[in-house]
């Protein structure tokens, strides 16, 4: 396999498991806060900021794999 189809399949990989892992980890957050929400109503406010905050932190991490899968297709087509 050339290097070029390497590069492809590498960033295609990469980015699929870190969109898999995205989903997964913000479905797991969400989840979670829904039932701490059901625990305790009264904090629905803090949690949800909470919440919020922690998918901005997982969404990252899927963007960050997103640039390496283009700086790897673009290491390829060179």
């Amino acid at each position: 396999m050339t290097p070029e189809g390497m590069a492809w399949l590498g960033a295609g990989l990469g980015i699929g498991l870190a969109a898999l892992g995205t989903g997964i980890g913000i479905g797991i957050l969400v989840g979670k806060s829904v039932e701490a929400v059901a625990r305790q109503p009264e904090l629905r406010g803090t949690l949800q900021r909470l919440m919020i905050l922690g998918i901005a932190f997982v969404e990252a991490l899927c963007l960050y794999a997103l640039v390496i899968a283009i700086l790897l297709i673009g290491k390829g087509a060179g």
